[in-house]
């Protein structure tokens, strides 16, 4: 056999002696080299150059290490490209990512319509529609949509081995409370209101699946009877000469019968009314005041920097000597509860409303699920109440009866 050096055939200590037995086994005693001459196999030199390669693979692993910590300290980016950027260049030649137009803006937009109630599902049709691809160009999935607003790279974060280290030096596309409301949207279950309006459970996957019936637009605690004030349901109605849906205060639920409403005119004259209000900028300014911004930023910020003491941590667990066991698991509990005290506060304020593209809305509404139009709906409005009709009122549909509160902030 011949080869340039030993260390071209195999570097590694173990599995040199492996080949040099096969070798050895089917008569190949002697390797041929540019630079070592002839090296015998299963001679004591040759196990010994084996050992010594070794140990140069692992010195140059530990400085490629080194060196690829240090970059990402300074904030400088990975060999990846992630959805959102490309690579370039600052002015003083140190690498760097550079926003692509189309998908920081579909990013954008992702984020939005998570924030929104919009399924991952949903989101990833819509982009497939629109042909975007990932950044490799395969073909967007909800996993896909998933990652996109959840890489901490996209909120100019720089991860190393698992691990924020570092600010990027790159322009985010997201701002940090964008991000961080996406994670904590996406990192809880999705929680429904019980039919009979009394409480509220985390949908799992024991519900997935399971048929619960016909749903409606208004029902599942958003309408409220005008009289008793129990939660309307969805139903059927003779209507003239012909069964259509209704929305009633149903006695079998609880309610009084006190009132009832066509549902699909009913559904249309909400929407219609509330696109009519988000119209208004001033509505608009007052909804998406946000009294908890500067705590949101804190917790955000005490967020960023509990990730980089993991890092800090793992570090030093890294280093012989730095940490024992036990300090190392007192240290990351302590990390866990920082966290998740700090997650519990951010989850019981309300979401920052961001801002709604009111034209984007009214286009994509008939394809939003039944879910993602609810919440839709739950961000700008606590109930809608439905009257009784009023006396003498001729027998046709009245949106007058139906009164709306609006989220006020």
């Amino acid at each position: 056999m011949w080869s340039v050096e030993q260390y071209r055939i195999e570097r590694r200590e173990i599995q040199w002696f492996q080949l040099a037995a096969e070798m050895d086994a089917v008569g190949i005693t002697e390797l041929h080299t540019n630079r070592d001459g002839i090296v015998r196999v299963q001679d004591e030199v040759a196990g010994i150059k084996a050992v010594l390669g070794a140990g140069e693979v692992r010195r140059l692993k530990r400085r490629i290490n080194d060196t690829l910590a240090e970059k990402a300290a300074l904030g400088e980016p990975a060999g990846s490209r992630p959805f959102g950027y490309k690579h370039g260049k600052l002015a003083d030649g140190t690498k760097t990512y550079v926003q692509v137009p189309a998908e920081a803006a579909a990013i954008r937009q992702a984020a939005e319509w998570v924030l929104t109630g919009w399924s991952l599902a949903n989101i990833a049709k819509q982009f497939r529609e629109r042909g975007l691809r990932g950044a490799h160009g395969g073909t967007i999935q909800p996993s896909a949509v998933r990652g996109m607003v959840l890489s901490p790279t996209i909120a100019g974060h720089r991860v190393y081995r698992g691990q924020i280290v570092a600010r990027g030096n790159w322009k985010p596309i997201l701002d940090d409370a964008t991000w961080q409301a996406c994670r904590l949207k996406l990192s809880q279950p999705r929680r429904v209101t019980r039919a009979d309006g009394k409480g509220e459970y985390a949908v799992g996957e024991r519900h997935i699946g399971n048929p619960t019936g016909r749903k409606y637009l208004l029902t599942g605690g958003l309408a409220v009877c005008g009289v008793c004030e129990h939660n309307m349901t969805g139903t059927t109605q003779t209507v003239g000469k012909r069964r259509v849906p209704y929305l009633t205060c149903h006695p079998n639920k609880g309610g009084r019968g006190c009132t009832g409403i066509v549902l699909e005119k009913a559904q249309a004259s909400v929407v219609e009314r509330l696109f009519e209000k988000l119209d208004n900028p001033e509505f608009l300014a007052t909804v998406a005041a946000d009294e908890h911004g500067a705590r949101r930023a804190e917790i955000s910020n005490a967020l960023d920097a509990l990730d980089k003491q993991r890092g800090e941590l793992a570090a030093l667990w890294a280093t012989p000597g730095e940490l024992t066991a036990t300090e190392w698991k007192e240290a990351r509990h302590g990390l866990k509860e920082n966290e998740r005290e700090l997650r519990r506060e951010l989850a019981e304020m309300p979401p920052p409303v961001i801002n709604v593209n009111i034209e984007g809305a009214k286009e994509a509404w008939p394809d939003m699920t039944l879910d993602e139009k609810r919440e839709f709906l739950r961000l700008f409005i606590v109930k809608i109440t439905v009257n009784r009709a009023r006396p003498g009122a001729p027998r046709r549909f009245d949106p007058e009866r139906i009164e709306i509160d609006y989220v006020a902030r």
